[in-house]
């Protein structure tokens, strides 16, 4: 076991919006904890010293078949990221995640 608690990173109790607009769903919080990916509209961040990012389990449904973009879903799926050579990403902020963000994850999505 790596010693990593599966636990919600940011804060819990907060429900994203199911919204027609294409971004990120979790919002644009650019600071030291949360960033969006454009690209994919994942949003990212730096939590516990590693790096997590968005991701599509049970929401893979609302992805409407799009490969690689993350799902505007009621549910705040999460996981954390892989390094460059296995093993977590770490980091100190949200900005050491920003080379990590197309990594994908270390294991399952997870609420």
């Amino acid at each position: 076991s790596s010693g990593i608690n599966a636990e919600w990173p940011l804060r819990p109790g907060v429900c994203s919006l199911l919204v027609a607009v294409h971004g990120c769903s979790w919002g644009y919080k650019e600071d030291h904890t949360m960033k969006c990916e454009a690209d994919n509209n994942c949003n990212y961040g730096c939590s516990k010293g590693y790096c997590w990012s968005q991701c599509n389990g049970a929401c893979a449904v609302r992805s409407l078949g799009v490969a690689h973009k993350c799902a505007e879903c009621n549910l705040r799926e999460w996981c954390w990221q892989k390094g460059d050579y296995g093993g977590y990403a770490q980091c100190s902020t949200v900005d050491d995640c920003y080379n990590y963000r197309f990594n994908g994850c270390t294991g399952s999505c997870t609420v």
